[in-house]
């Protein structure tokens, strides 16, 4: 079993009883609170340890589009339990699951839309630990649209 596996172990039993699942609400609140921050001008800076009112020591992000079958393959979550964890077929392709974990459980789970902010790291297979959850926002201007914003590690 991979750490990732069983650091997301107990996972349906957690989410069911918690039952914060955002996945199936459109774009989450912490996303929206990052989206917030993001986009204020001169804002160099976004501490994701702030946000969530939930317990939590480490999170994860999926790509771009994730399906539920890759998200479940991800926090290892069982087929019979799949759908009520991951409630939708697939994330819009300009939206990620943020997969948030406490004691090796999944506390929360919600998508992030990338307008609020492209998380730009290689995630470690147990998650980023919410000690190191504090990112330097680069913005990237193409010419014509909104600049594409990108979260890194600091």
């Amino acid at each position: 079993m991979s750490a990732l596996k069983r650091v997301f172990s107990c996972l349906a039993s957690c989410v069911l009883l918690l039952g914060c699942s955002e996945a199936s609400n459109g774009t989450g609140s912490i996303s929206k609170r990052i989206g917030e921050i993001v986009h204020t001008p001169g804002a160099t800076e976004m501490d994701l340890r702030k946000l969530p009112t939930f317990g939590w020591a480490y999170f994860l992000a999926s790509r771009p589009g994730a399906s539920r079958e890759e998200v479940c393959k991800l926090i290892g979550a069982g087929r019979n339990v799949c759908g009520r964890i991951v409630r939708i077929e697939k994330a819009p392709d300009d939206h990620v699951y943020l997969l948030f974990g406490l004691n090796g459980q999944l506390t929360h789970i919600e998508l992030n839309a990338l307008a609020n902010g492209h998380f730009d790291m290689e995630f470690p297979a147990e998650g980023l630990p919410k000690a190191n959850a504090v990112f330097r926002i680069r913005r990237s201007s193409t010419g014509s649209g909104p600049d594409t914003i990108f979260l890194e590690p600091k």
